[in-house]
């Protein structure tokens, strides 16, 4: 029987050891067989059409093709649900249990997971404290050089060799260990001879380390060095010596050892050695490398806490059990023709399958050592087009010259399994449009569709039909709905009333990707949206398309209002300052309102007793936007500018006359009338700010 766990409280994503591999794929028959290695690379049988046995598409393995039907056609039917064939080993099951059961290939050499070897930054390096990467400069033989040795300010003591003998081993290239391939016989014996001296040493708990390496041997007859069969049983290469060194780490200890280094460094930093005082370029080159030493140090940390957290060993990142996912996810169709349309996967576990077992048969025969170190190297190379195609620069090709898709490409980016299956799900009540200017609207208000406004509401105006008794049932209420009667407008007003939404554009980074609104009924098909608040969707006008929600419950509804309507997201969540501000169109539109000094305008120099008379005459076409005019004003005037005319009236008044404004007053001086220059556009302006505060 299937059950399927339908609650959960989060996933993890973490090493899987082989053990656990197995525990997946491998399972075992009334009659004591196991199964679940897939061993050979073929997928169905050309002549039967039929899955081949212990291949790709095996039965036995991944579950029967027809539900409650075996291979060999014995038995069909539900009157024997669970009972496996003795003659071909199937259990008569369901055959969706193909989507998820699954199988493994036993490697008969261990290969790195490629995105630990060739990640950035480099896991198995810093486990392994190796560069990546050789140095330009030799850190640990300028250090070693006979000059700094005779002149006395580096003595020779115990902490300095081992310190020394630390940066030696830094300076070794992981590619050399990953995929070893040597021209000489000193390759046989794995990794770079001062990392193999190294590992001898510190093996055996020495203190006292040599300031020079041990001769290599230069012919094939020489006498193997003690220290390289005690720190290299069985003359491991390539991925197992790194899976020993690997298994070896004691996880605390090297935190403990790492972090130690950590406070060495900068209590190193923050002192001056007596050692540097003759050359200020040496001080200043070694601040430099134990800055570098210190951040690779940190990243350590951090990996070994997480390899602990999770409990995870970081030997699992050599992987010696690859797990084959199920057939559902890798299917193979038929055409037109006899022909089959395929995934890439099957493709790739092919090519793994087939060097995998070709490096069985050259091992069971004997074959020369050149021949099955590229055969090993065949078998990594497959196994890392099969997690990540191209990780390592070369990209796999199929017959057509298009690149194979591989596990990482099918869930990573935005057509991945987790962004468009299962991020990216489809939801009730739910709608997209693209959005357009709303300038009128207010901060807290959006512009919905009228269609897409029926749709999403049909729930609630049914509801509403057959409360206010316009309809006895919901069949009549959808009828009404779908005939478009004139009765359906006032119900979804109503229903819009206090009923807020949820607008959501696409990627939502922070919390403010996702507001409330109040929506307001308008024609045409795209929603309308306040500019002031794109900046916190990071939207514009130019094809932008936004998605709609409803909430449907009492309590989301008093969490739109309370929390998420846009005025009152006013602040950015990240530095606390002002995320709704003017910007771009209305920056440039507040700019050409105000502009002056354009001469030769309708109703220039005409004199206005208000602010309400210039938007008057402006409604009624007898003024421009940037046409000069003269607008009373009633505040003070003292500091404007300079009196630059004065004119005497017949009345014994006179008129003051200065650069922007003119000032009528009596004989006493007292001011009867002031007016200042202006053009309706900034009238406009000042008028729409008036009014503002006014209301508020």
């Amino acid at each position: 029987m299937i059950q399927f766990v339908k609650e959960f409280d989060y996933i993890k994503i973490k090493l899987a050891s082989p053990l656990r591999i197995l525990q997946w794929a491998n399972r075992r028959l009334p009659n004591g067989q196991f199964v679940g290695e897939v061993q050979k690379s073929e997928t169905i049988n050309y002549r039967t059409f039929k899955p081949e046995m212990d291949g790709l598409f095996c039965e036995r393995i991944f579950g029967p093709s027809k539900s409650l039907e075996c291979a060999c056609g014995k038995y069909k039917r539900v009157r024997y649900e669970g009972l496996i064939c003795e003659r071909c080993g199937v259990e008569l099951t369901e055959s969706r249990v193909r989507r998820h059961r699954m199988g493994y290939i036993n490697l008969i050499y261990p290969v790195a997971h490629v995105w630990y070897i060739n990640s950035r930054p480099n896991f198995l390096a810093l486990l392994l404290e190796v560069e990546d990467s050789e140095k330009t400069f030799n850190t640990a033989y300028t250090l070693y050089s006979e000059r700094c040795t005779r002149c006395g300010y580096l003595k020779p003591t115990t902490s300095t060799i081992v310190d020394l003998w630390d940066e030696r081993i830094k300076r070794i290239k992981l590619a050399s260990i990953a995929y070893f391939i040597a021209e000489d016989e000193i390759s046989f014996y794995g990794l770079h001879w001062d990392l193999q001296q190294y590992r001898y040493f510190r093996l055996i708990g020495a203190t006292d380390y040599p300031l020079k390496p041990y001769p290599k041997p230069q012919t094939r007859r020489y006498s193997t060095p003690k220290y390289l069969l005690r720190a290299t049983p069985n003359f491991l290469i390539g991925a197992p010596l790194i899976k020993r060194e690997l298994e070896r780490l004691n996880l605390k200890t090297e935190i403990y050892r790492t972090r130690l280094f950590v406070s060495d460094c900068t209590e190193t930093l923050n002192k001056k050695s007596p050692h540097y005082e003759f050359s200020q370029w040496f001080r200043k080159w070694e601040q430099q490398r134990l800055y570098k030493l210190r951040e690779q140090a940190i990243k350590r940390i951090r990996i070994l806490e997480n390899l602990v957290g999770t409990g995870a060993n970081p030997a699992w990142m050599i992987l010696t059990i690859l797990p084959v996912i199920p057939p559902a996810l890798r299917p193979m169709i038929q055409l037109e023709g006899g022909r089959f349309a395929t995934s890439d996967l099957n493709e790739l576990y092919r090519r793994i399958i087939t060097r995998n077992n070709r490096l069985l048969r050259l091992l069971e025969i004997d074959a020369p050592q050149l021949i099955i170190r590229n055969e090993k190297r065949m078998l990594q190379e497959a196994v890392d087009t099969l997690i990540d195609n191209g990780k390592r620069g070369k990209i796999a090709l199929s017959a057509n010259n298009r690149p194979l898709k591989s596990l990482s490409d099918i869930i990573k980016g935005k057509y991945g399994r987790f962004r468009q299956n299962l991020l990216g799900k489809r939801v009730d009540y739910s709608g997209r449009s693209v959005i357009v200017v709303g300038p009128t609207l207010k901060l807290n208000q959006c512009g919905l569709p009228y269609e897409m406004a029926l749709e999403l509401f049909q729930p609630f105006i049914i509801r509403e039909l057959i409360n206010q008794g316009l309809a006895s049932n919901m069949k009549i209420a959808k009828n009404l709905i779908q005939q478009n009667e004139s009765i359906i407008d006032p119900v979804l007003e109503k229903v819009l009333t206090n009923h807020p939404i949820f607008l959501n554009r696409a990627p939502t980074l922070h919390r403010l990707g996702i507001q409330a609104f109040e929506p307001i009924l308008i024609q045409g098909r795209a929603i309308k949206l306040h500019p002031l608040v794109c900046s916190a969707f990071n939207a514009d006008f130019d094809g932008d398309q936004m998605a709609v929600h409803i909430p449907l419950s009492l309590e989301a509804q008093a969490e739109c209002y309370m929390l998420m309507l846009a005025p009152y997201n006013f602040l950015s969540p990240s530095n606390g300052e002002p995320i709704i501000m003017p910007s771009q169109d209305m920056v440039l539109g507040c700019y050409y309102l105000t502009v002056t000094n354009i001469p030769n305008l309708l109703g220039a120099n005409h004199y206005f007793s208000s602010l309400e008379d210039v938007i008057l005459a402006y409604d009624q076409n007898k003024l421009e936007l940037h046409t000069s005019i003269w607008v009373r004003y009633t505040g003070d005037s003292t500091e404007l500018t300079k009196i630059s005319n004065v004119k005497k009236l017949n009345d014994d008044s006179y008129i003051e006359y200065s650069e922007n404004l003119q000032t009528r007053k009596t004989k006493e001086g007292d001011k009867i009338v002031q007016y200042i220059q202006t053009t309706t556009g900034r009238v406009i302006l000042n008028y729409t700010i008036q009014k503002t505060l006014n209301f508020l």
